[in-house]
């Protein structure tokens, strides 16, 4: 009888293993999952945003008129990648990274936010802050 009895409960450990292996290995594809979408995302918006871009281009509106106001003023949390590369020390890379820092963050809550875009240093904030606005 109690060579069953143990005979079960190391059964019944192994399965709560392994049930608890599957939980965890489940979990963490899930995560995985979860970045990569939100990556794919991220992507998928810029492509967005430069076909938008192109197709504002052909109209005859302009969508930049929006975004830079007529004293030269680049709104962050408007401006596109073609019109925040009009601004000192950034170029295309950059200007992705900060419409990814806004898509990422909700947009910039202050200008000295700017800052913590992956790229942009004090230098290059203190070149462009009279013409930033939000």
């Amino acid at each position: 009888m109690q060579i069953s009895m143990s005979l079960w409960k190391s059964k019944y450990y192994i399965f709560i293993i392994l049930f608890g292996s599957l939980i965890s290995s489940t979990m963490i594809q899930a995560q995985s999952f979860d970045q990569n979408f939100k990556e794919w995302k991220a992507k998928q918006q810029m492509y967005d945003q430069k076909l938008s871009m192109q197709h504002s281009s052909h109209s005859s509106v302009s969508k930049s008129t929006t975004m830079t106001d007529s004293s030269g003023q680049i709104h962050l949390n408007q401006a596109t990648i073609d019109e925040l590369q009009k601004l000192k020390g950034i170029g295309e890379k950059k200007a992705q990274a900060i419409v990814e820092y806004r898509q990422k963050n909700g947009g910039f809550k202050n200008i000295d936010e700017f800052k913590n875009v992956k790229g942009i240093g004090p230098a290059i904030f203190e070149k462009n802050k009279a013409r930033l606005s939000l």
